[in-house]
């Protein structure tokens, strides 16, 4: 997007805001990138198997957990970020080097580790709970400091709830490492076209959860993000003032999230 190759992409509100910044793992800011939509989130949490005797994430201290990624950075971002929330560094664990999300999901299954961490409804959780005889969750803490710390280790993030019952392993209320996913453009797309893509996903907003349960989240209430991380596209800025879902907050938060 930044070379101009491509027009529209998917990101995480992390991997937005770290590249548009140029910040952590990115070397210099890609300042070319704009919400079109707020869509669906990720959640992140550490899961251990049902009858594990770990309670909370304070009681990952000690205990044998995926670490490194290297082949994908920003996952060991993300679980430093849920680690930090309960005041535990790598240094509290017993390190368990990876080399990306799924080879975690590995090492868990095969007992290597004594909690995994990924995301909520993802095949690998959904395969941790059948083999294991089932799974749960761990709350993230999410006091304003936790919360905090979240943000500043793992910029993009912030804490979430998902009720009992509402996922796999989701045993009881639970709280998750959240980052929203935007659908964005390149700031080179035409007015015109940004707010035509915005209108056919408004007109069709009630066909897109069928197609797939990750699109259940894309709903139009969640579009306009007083959350954005990014600013928003111009011609994404004039469809949803149209629509009425925009307002002087979200002009002041577009003002302050621009850094040309």
């Amino acid at each position: 997007m930044e070379s101009g190759d491509t027009d529209l992409g998917v990101l995480t509100s992390a991997d937005a805001v770290t590249s548009y910044r140029g910040i952590v793992i990115y070397k210099k800011p890609f300042k070319n990138t704009r919400i079109l939509a707020v869509g669906g989130s990720l959640k992140l949490g550490f899961y251990v198997t049902k009858n594990s005797e770990i309670q909370t994430l304070a009681d990952l201290k000690g205990k044998r957990i995926p670490t490194d990624y290297p082949g994908a950075p920003i996952v060991k971002l993300s679980s430093t970020a849920g680690l930090a929330t309960a005041g535990l560094t790598y240094n509290d664990i017993v390190k368990i080097p990876v080399s990306d999300l799924n080879a975690g999901a590995q090492a868990f299954l095969e007992g290597r580790t004594d909690a995994g961490w990924h995301t909520v409804g993802s095949p690998a959780v959904e395969e941790a709970n059948a083999r294991k005889g089932g799974i749960r969750f761990i709350s993230v803490v999410s006091t304003p400091e936790a919360a905090r710390l979240m943000g500043e280790v793992y910029p993009g993030s912030f804490p979430s709830v998902l009720k009992a019952g509402s996922a796999t392993g989701v045993v009881k209320d639970t709280t998750f490492l959240t980052s929203d996913i935007y659908l964005v453009a390149a700031k080179t797309l035409s007015d015109e076209a940004a707010y035509e893509i915005l209108k056919v996903l408004w007109e069709k907003n009630q066909e897109l959860g069928p197609i797939h349960p990750a699109l259940r989240e894309w709903t139009r209430d969640r579009m306009v993000s007083g959350k954005a991380f990014i600013p928003y596209h111009p011609g994404a800025v004039k469809f949803f003032k149209e629509k009425g879902v925009w307002n002087q907050e979200m002009d002041s938060l577009q003002a302050r999230l621009s850094i040309d």
